[in-house]
């Protein structure tokens, strides 16, 4: 019996694996974006591979954050907004500030 790291499966058991289309799999697989090796005419996927590639698929459902020296800095916090009416005039007010300093 072969383990999930040496099981191989064609393209279509690797399109019903991953829950696609056929003819996805193997536009994803010819552009590199799913693991596969094509041998002769045939694509061949290693189940292992699959299962991490779609794990790496996965979002953590968690901010993401960055650290810049002592603070961290995280995707989630208040930004201010740019484009729009409002924007337009909170931007004339402080640029009519700078020039009256």
């Amino acid at each position: 019996m072969e383990t999930i790291e040496h099981e191989t499966l064609d393209l279509q058991a690797a399109a019903a694996f991953l829950l696609v289309h056929w003819q996805t799999l193997r536009a994803k697989a010819q552009a590199g974006e799913v693991p596969a090796a094509k041998l002769g005419r045939r694509w061949v996927f290693l189940k292992a591979d699959l299962v991490a590639h779609l794990r790496s698929q996965y979002s953590s459902g968690r901010p993401r954050s960055q650290h810049i020296g002592d603070s961290v800095c995280c995707i989630n916090d208040p930004i201010r907004s740019s484009g729009g009416v409002i924007s337009l005039h909170q931007t004339e007010s402080e640029y009519n500030a700078l020039l009256k300093q």
